[in-house]
């Protein structure tokens, strides 16, 4: 499904982790007759944010050479041993160099298999309707991403230092923060046994 585009909103697929927990690649998992990565690319292609950005680091290049990234930009984090925070540095400072009349990011982690395009536009229609520089996902009794910045909130966002990506400037702003339900969002995959239970769980729903 095709939606009419937002314009200025980019979608930030920070996949540059080195998966240590998995022993293996996470985003060459196979989900659904496809890469676990490309179905995070497909969901927000179809979302209503104007543009894609991937941040890849560890596998950088053998992960891009088995993707279809045609319709989204790449960009290589050469140090995401520095963590989350690193990533989410270059995915904002490039969304800015290819449009510097960006309004909002979306922070999207790459090992919530639940997270669809509904869910997406969901983040960005509260943060229209609400006007809240922040939304973030409602889920097993605590919140947490995917999240929606503000360029208000922008600074903050390059302030970051921490491997625990944007949690801090949630807290830190926590009144100026919207939130949707998104059930299964405690659901990701960092070990074997995430990747196990999920498909027999997914396979049988």
């Amino acid at each position: 499904m095709s939606y009419k585009k937002i314009s200025n909103i980019t979608i930030l697929l920070l996949a540059a982790g080195e998966s240590s927990r998995l022993g293996e690649p996470k985003q060459l998992l196979n989900f659904d007759g496809k890469m676990l990565l490309q179905h995070f690319i497909d969901i927000s292609i179809n979302s209503l944010a104007e543009s894609v950005i991937l941040i890849l680091g560890a596998y950088g290049q053998t992960i891009q050479n088995k993707l279809d990234a045609q319709k989204i930009h790449v960009v290589h984090n050469l140090n995401w041993k520095d963590g989350l925070s690193s990533s989410i540095s270059v995915g904002l400072n490039c969304a800015l160099e290819l449009n510097p009349q960006t309004e909002a990011v979306v922070l999207v982690l790459c090992d919530q298999p639940y997270l669809t395009t509904a869910i997406l536009n969901e983040i960005i229609n509260k943060h229209i309707n609400s006007d809240k520089p922040i939304v973030n996902c409602q889920y097993s009794y605590t919140n947490g991403p995917p999240t929606l910045f503000h360029k208000r909130m922008f600074s903050h966002l390059r302030d970051l230092e921490s491997s625990h990506g944007a949690k801090s400037v949630v807290s830190k702003f926590i009144q100026e923060v919207a939130s949707i339900e998104f059930p299964n969002g405690h659901i990701d995959i960092d070990t074997r046994t995430d990747y196990t239970n999920f498909i027999f769980n997914y396979v049988d729903s």
